[in-house]
């Protein structure tokens, strides 16, 4: 069940089209009530935003009250919370609150999911095309920013979807080679990471698309990083995932059956 909580963001990021809203949340009572109209069954829900971490605040620094409080009043109607999408740099500039919240949260589940915006490792390329992307700090600790909050996650039992975006117009090759290296640095996050052809959006609709022709060998070398951390995490996720669910022994023996052939497809490329 997706319960909105929330539209628009501060961050103006130059890729994005929902950087052209304004910030606005919705009062609890209407989410409590857009819960109450969702769920038939006491079951779990996704709360929905650009940045949960941010519900309540006016900008990049989150409202400590007025999350603590929303989670606490979902927590109590819900068997079960995820997030549909949050930042690192809010993650990261409040360490105690996040992991204040993964404990309300883990109350009554034993891990919680939500999608990550990396895009880049490059604090050049950051500044370039996301430069309020790791406020409260500054651009140029964006991959530190990163190293921190995806740390965060892991201690607290968040496990993050993360995109990154591949032939951002302005992209050199020493931003695939900054990438490459946080790929590297993040071996040890329990996490799903996905590299995404560029799309114009936002301020950038204008550009021209990224095609899979325009790939050079650091292209090629960074999707190849981005496989082989997906596979290694992949069995302890599916694991997870179907926990204490009765269909779970029958479907998890089918996702581990599509791993293996993706592995078996890799191991013939010479991947």
């Amino acid at each position: 069940n997706l319960i909105e909580i929330g539209r628009g963001c501060c961050r103006g990021c130059k890729f994005c089209s929902v950087t052209l809203r304004p910030l606005r949340w919705y009062p609890y009572d209407k989410i409590l009530r857009e819960i109450d109209v969702t769920m038939r069954n006491k079951g779990g829900v996704c709360l929905h935003a650009e940045d949960v971490m941010l519900y309540g605040s006016k900008n990049t620094i989150p409202n400590d009250e007025k999350l603590i409080k929303l989670h606490e009043m979902v927590v109590e109607k819900c068997n079960g919370i995820g997030w549909s999408h949050c930042s690192l740099a809010a993650v990261a500039s409040r360490p105690k609150l996040f992991s204040k919240i993964c404990e309300i949260i883990l109350q009554k589940q034993p891990w919680l999911g939500a999608e990550i915006g990396i895009e880049t490792g490059s604090a050049e390329l950051a500044k370039k095309t996301m430069p309020a992307k790791a406020h409260p700090f500054k651009p140029e600790e964006w991959p530190e920013v990163v190293r921190m909050g995806m740390g965060l996650m892991h201690d607290n039992n968040l496990v993050p979807a993360c995109t990154l975006i591949v032939g951002v117009p302005e992209e050199t090759e020493e931003d695939l080679i900054k990438t490459i290296e946080l790929m590297d640095d993040l071996k040890g996050i329990r996490s799903l990471i996905v590299p995404l052809f560029f799309v114009p959006m936002g301020r950038l609709k204008d550009e021209d698309w990224f095609e899979e022709t325009e790939m050079n060998e650091l292209h090629k070398e960074l999707l190849v990083k981005c496989l082989k951390h997906d596979l290694y995490w992949v069995g302890e996720l599916i694991r997870m995932g179907f926990v204490g669910k009765w269909h779970g022994t029958i479907l998890r023996s089918l996702y581990e059956a599509f791993v293996k052939i993706v592995e078996f497809k890799a191991k013939r490329a010479g991947i």
